[in-house]
């Protein structure tokens, strides 16, 4: 169980790395005034403090530890939620821990609205985490294909955390193995804390974004919609 590790809201902390990608991740998210938004595999629901919108109903496979979850559900459970009824779902760091991604979107596709959106934010290069419920990576091809088989369409793509970004995210997890363990020693975790504290300083460079045609990133962000 993971629920103490889960991501928070961090703010304007966004000069750490986890704040990088949060806001990048915040900056895609809709802007406009929504009705109701389906938080799917929401966690701790780091981005419901981005959202504007009339109500905020979370979904996930546990209770977190605010208990803040509305619907906990066993994987592969419909939705308990009628059809059309949401105007906005968040599928955010989630599609790589389900073992049946069609599933999911399929119920996605039915709780939506038609002119509703999925916004989906999906890890490419990163360590295995929360095993061994840590099933896929995903490249952009992979991901265009996976919506086009649920009759849907990308309306936008980008891709956060570039190459410097996504090495110094690896190098300071190397220690970090399966069952979310730090094996590292004193040295290792001491230089981890250094190497932190550069981080504010070299901002700019980590926060760049990074290229469409870029083969290394660290996460890629959708936007769909289904016909």
């Amino acid at each position: 169980m993971y629920e103490s590790k889960r991501l928070a809201y961090l703010g304007k902390q966004n000069r750490t790395l986890d704040g990088i990608l949060q806001r990048q991740i915040a900056a895609f998210l809709p802007s406009e005034a929504l009705g109701r938004v389906l938080d799917f595999g929401a966690g701790n629901s780091p981005y419901r403090h981005y959202i504007n919108c009339q109500a905020y109903v979370t979904a996930d496979v546990s209770q977190n530890l605010d208990r803040s979850i509305d619907h906990v559900i066993a994987p592969n459970e419909k939705l308990p939620i009628d059809d059309n009824a949401f105007d906005a779902v968040l599928l955010l760091d989630v599609l790589e821990h389900v073992a049946s991604p069609d599933f999911v979107l399929s119920e996605i596709r039915r709780v939506l609205t038609p002119e509703g959106r999925l916004y989906i934010s999906v890890p490419f290069i990163y360590r295995e985490h929360e095993t061994p419920h840590d099933m896929a990576r995903y490249t952009a091809f992979g991901m265009q294909e996976l919506i086009r088989q649920q009759s849907g369409t990308v309306h936008r793509q980008l891709k956060v955390g570039n190459l410097h970004y996504t090495l110094l995210s690896l190098f300071l997890e190397r220690g970090i193995g399966n069952g979310e363990r730090n094996r590292l020693g004193l040295v290792g975790r001491g230089i981890n804390r250094i190497v932190r504290a550069i981080v504010p300083l070299v901002f700019p460079l980590l926060a760049k974004q990074p290229s469409d045609d870029d083969g290394i990133y660290h996460h890629l962000l959708l936007e769909v919609g289904f016909s």
